[in-house]
C-alpha cells in the first residue's frame, strides 16, 4: 500500500513511514533481520506514525491504532507455536526502531528523517510511564 493512500485521520497524523524493524529480543526466532510487519485483524501491513502509533489502512473502520509499547509481534517461527513477543524495554524498541529509521533514511529527505525521528523520540520519551 502506497503510504499517499492510507485513509487520514485517527492515528494516521503526522509523518508516517512502514513498520520495518526486527522480532524483540526474546522471540523464539532470534533473528535481527529486519521485517515487515502486518496487523493482527486483518492482515494489512502496518505503519508507524510520529507519535509512536502502529495502525493499518483499515484503522478508521475495522481496525485500530495502539501505542508502540502496547504492541505484540509474531513472525512465521513464533505463528507455529501460536507465540506473541513484545518490545518491553525501552532500549530494546529503540534499537528495534533504529531500522525503521534506516529506511526512512533511504526513503525520505534529511529534513524529514530529523522531523520524524526527533517527533517519535520525544512522543516514546513522553507516552513511555504514562
Amino acid at each position: 500500500m502506497n503510504l499517499d493512500s492510507l485513509p487520514k485521520g485517527g492515528v494516521n497524523k503526522g509523518m508516517v513511514l512502514p513498520l520495518i524493524f526486527q522480532c524483540p529480543q526474546d522471540c523464539i526466532c532470534q533473528s535481527s533481520l529486519p521485517k515487515i510487519w502486518y496487523h493482527k485483524k486483518c492482515g494489512q501491513p502496518s505503519f508507524i506514525s510520529e507519535y509512536g502509533d502502529i495502525f493499518c489502512c483499515n484503522h478508521l473502520e475495522d481496525c485500530s491504532g495502539y501505542f508502540i509499547q502496547n504492541a505484540y509481534f509474531q513472525c512465521r517461527k513464533a505463528k507455529k507455536s501460536n507465540t506473541w513477543y513484545q518490545h518491553n524495554q525501552f532500549s530494546k524498541l529503540l534499537m528495534a526502531l533504529s531500522q525503521a529509521i534506516s529506511v526512512a533514511e533511504n526513503t525520505l529527505e534529511a529534513n524529514n528523517v530529523h522531523h520524524f525521528t526527533k517527533n517519535l523520540l520525544k512522543s516514546l520519551h513522553q507516552r513511555w510511564h504514562n
